[in-house]
């Protein structure tokens, strides 16, 4: 990419060239400003760069790793910070289309981090630039910008240097000194001076320097600071040592001897005590002097780095933690269960791991709304870590689940003893504002070596056993067994191939008439879903029930049957078919999706067909389910539209009546189980005539189901049910045969009591001849 080039570039160049420092030599002052500059930010580089016309010059350089003495224009940093007379902070170059493409981003050194500020000898013309950089991405803070300021307006005091002092050579040279131009090298020297005691004192680091042959010690003024000590005090080997514990202190002598005899620099971090008692962490660096084979001079840095570590400390807490309930995040959780397993596995011991949900949590959260919910899990966090040894770990990985690892546990009964315990814990009712939360657990037990020997398998069996727990009723604790896995294993296989059958078009509504027993006529259809498996032919919804289990496979199904059907019913009036209505079985995961009613009557409308036409049918259980004001209101909406409500499989649940008084339904299905033996158990008559006439009494309609024998449909058009369907009238038929059904069926041959045959009809074997 162009660079961009200052809008005073010709005078900027003039400026530069004035200056006649492109050539000179590095200077070892602005090498130490550059390694100040490392120090104080915790960086890896810096360096000095002089923007020339298509080059930047390096002037000055600390740790960036390459031998050269320069870069182009257009791959230098200093090229952009030159624009602006402040800092360019740069917290993450490969997330900014400036620089994430440059060469030494993209290669070494890699550059992630950049700072840099412009270096200008008369205001307004930037000649180069102060430059930090490093290999990791992180942020600038206020204080650490201002000291990259000043550093940046020293490396501008150096360069006044300079220009006086080949001044002066000048005029020494030609014997026209003057006394002006003394003191003014005098004030610059001062003032720079001053401005590196103030970047000192900014970024906590002092210089020390030991002589090796008198065992003189001498500190600057930061060094005093950071041992909160007067300036003044004359220092000693033993009282600088003292102030670092014992093991601290036998550590840096070590290394001190040893960078004596070789040479070697080091630097190490270490705590430290100040004079006034605190303490603090502190990085200490030492370099030597040498004098042929002899060290003759240590000398390095001192830097109170207290408040970084602290910082970092933060930060890696706020990384690995929950940041509601304060407990381990499932980062943490598995670094945890990965020591566990391997302390175990050499002990001879076990681990238990406990998969924990809150049962009733998102009840809570859509009733109270989220500050009960995040009130809720943080009482739970608190139950859960009361239930348990300190040594063990309670982590929240997110939601309503919570993990908890049991380190060193002797027995699967030891682990399943504190498992009882928390769901103990879980029931006693949680205090909310002036009221009272229930929530129980359920909780998936896995123990290793027996059920896993790494942290992902045994969250893996934790999390099945979890399932099975909720499936059995929640609020209980189950064990793992490898019955399990391969349950779990054979229902994922399952929806993978139900999902795949959905996108390849293999699921089809076929339609089973329901008749009229009074009039022996078509009243409607049951959009009975089928599956045309292209191995294993047609399959009913007993075939792959597990697969409805999968809210989203559910949520998929029941769209396909609705498309499928609503298209199904254009044709039919496109082509005059009186076909009644057509009923769709309707589940709770379609409700809890939201807008139920919403995407059912969009889907009418966009074929024009009209409401009247449909018939929604839906089970007990999705009045028990979650969110009831929502299935509520769905199905208030689609009963106002015209679509009929019918509640299926009646008397299986539970409080029927009680939502024949709160729902708006339309008909009533009576359960397959009761008409079977209809003939023979006085109960199911007893219970089949009870309901018949409840719903007469509330001006509900009837229908049986599963009707397959012709005393059955005469015992129930005698006792005054309204509708029946079963294999005694037809089997459910592909879309393509129902027309041929509706021009063919006879209702004479079918009202009254005199049904021609028993077990089938006519009219269905010859279906049946033509393959339908």
């Amino acid at each position: 990419m162009a660079y961009p080039v200052p809008e005073n570039e010709a005078e900027r160049l003039a400026e530069l060239y004035a200056l006649d420092i492109l050539n000179a030599c590095p200077t070892p002052s602005m090498d130490g400003i550059c390694a100040i500059a490392c120090e104080a930010l915790g960086a890896t580089s810096a360096c000095v760069g002089m923007v020339d016309r298509d080059r930047q010059w390096f002037k000055a350089t600390s740790g960036i790793g390459l031998a050269i003495d320069g870069t182009s224009r257009e791959d230098s940093f200093s090229t952009w910070t030159i624009l602006s007379d402040d800092i360019l902070v740069v917290p993450d170059t490969t997330a900014d289309p400036r620089f994430r493409d440059n060469a030494y981003v993209t290669g070494a050194p890699h550059i992630r981090f950049y700072a840099g500020a412009p270096v200008a000898v008369r205001p307004g013309l930037n000649i180069g630039a102060l430059c930090i950089f490093g290999p990791e991405p992180r942020e600038l803070t206020a204080g650490e910008a201002e000291i990259v300021r000043h550093l940046a307006s020293v490396v501008a005091d150096q360069i006044r240097l300079h220009e006086a002092t080949r001044s002066a050579k000048s005029e020494l040279e030609h014997r026209r000194t003057s006394q002006n131009q003394l003191e003014h090298q005098s004030r610059e020297l001062w003032r720079r001076q001053t401005l590196l005691a103030q970047t000192e004192r900014l970024a906590k680091v002092g210089g020390w320097e030991f002589d090796v042959a008198s065992g003189k010690l001498t500190w600057s003024d930061g060094v005093y600071r950071i041992y909160g000590m007067t300036p003044g005090r004359e220092p000693s080997p033993d009282l600088a040592l003292s102030h670092f514990p014992s093991e601290a202190r036998a550590q840096f002598q070590r290394r001190f001897e040893a960078s004596l005899r070789t040479g070697e620099s080091f630097e190490l971090e270490l705590p430290f005590i100040d004079a006034q008692g605190r303490n603090r962490m502190v990085r200490k660096s030492c370099d030597i002097e040498r004098d042929g084979e002899a060290a003759v001079r240590a000398f390095g840095i001192l830097q109170d780095v207290t408040e970084q570590k602290e910082a970092e400390q933060r930060m890696w807490h706020m990384a690995n933690h929950d940041a509601l309930t304060d407990l381990p995040n499932r980062g943490l959780m598995r670094d945890r269960l990965d020591v566990a397993l391997r302390r175990a596995r050499r002990a001879g011991c076990h681990v238990v791991l406990l998969l924990i949900d809150l049962d009733q949590f998102k009840d809570v959260n859509d009733a109270l709304g989220h500050d009960a919910g995040d009130a809720l899990l943080i009482e739970a966090a608190r139950r859960l870590i009361e239930c348990v040894r300190e040594v063990d770990t309670v982590a929240r990985l997110g939601g309503d689940e919570f993990v908890v690892v049991l380190d060193r546990v002797t027995s699967a009964a030891e682990g399943m003893e504190v498992a009882e315990r928390i769901l103990e814990a879980l029931r006693e009712p949680f205090v909310y504002r002036r009221g009272k939360l229930s929530c129980r657990g359920s909780i998936g037990f896995a123990m290793a070596p027996e059920h896993g020997t790494d942290p992902q398998e045994l969250l893996k069996n934790a999390d099945i056993a979890l399932y099975r727990a909720k499936a059995a009723g929640r609020g209980i604790v189950v064990q793992y067994d490898v019955v399990m896995r391969e349950a779990t294993e054979s229902r994922v296989q399952l929806n993978g191939r139900v999902r795949m059958g959905l996108e390849n078009g293999e699921f089809l509504p076929y339609y089973q008439p329901k008749i009229s027993l009074r009039t022996g006529a078509i009243a409607g259809f049951e959009a009975l879903l089928r599956w045309r498996h292209p191995r294993k032919g047609l399959l009913g919804p007993g075939d792959f029930a597990g697969a409805f289990e999968d809210t989203d496979l559910a949520i998929a199904i029941g769209a396909r049957v609705l498309d499928v059907a609503v298209r199904d019913m254009r044709e039919w009036l496109d082509a005059g078919h009186e076909f009644g209505r057509v009923a769709i079985n309707v589940t709770s995961a379609e409700f809890a999706r939201g807008e139920l009613a919403e995407r059912v009557l969009d889907a009418l409308a966009e074929r024009s067909v009209p409401p009247e036409r449909l018939a929604i049918e839906v089970t007990e259980s999705v009045f028990l389910g979650r969110g009831i004001e929502a299935v509520r209101h769905s199905l208030s909406k689609l009963h106002h539209a015209g679509v009929l409500i019918a509640l299926d499989d009646f008397g299986t649940g539970y409080a029927s009546l009680t939502h024949l008084k709160q729902f708006p339904v339309d008909r009533i299905k009576i359960d397959r189980s009761f008409i079977s033996d209809i003939e023979r158990d006085a109960d199911d008559a007893a219970i089949v005539r009870a309901v018949v006439n409840l719903g007469h009494s509330l001006g509900i309609k009837t229908t049986a189901e599963g009707v397959e024998t012709v005393s059955q449909a005469a015992y129930l058009r005698m006792n005054g049910c309204d509708f029946a369907q079963g294999f005694l009238f037809s089997k459910a038929l592909p879309a393509t045969r129902v027309p041929w059904l509706l021009r063919n069926w006879t209702p004479g041959r079918w009202a009254g009591l005199g049904f021609p045959l028993v077990g089938g009809s006519d009219l269905l074997r010859g279906q049946d001849a033509q393959g339908a």
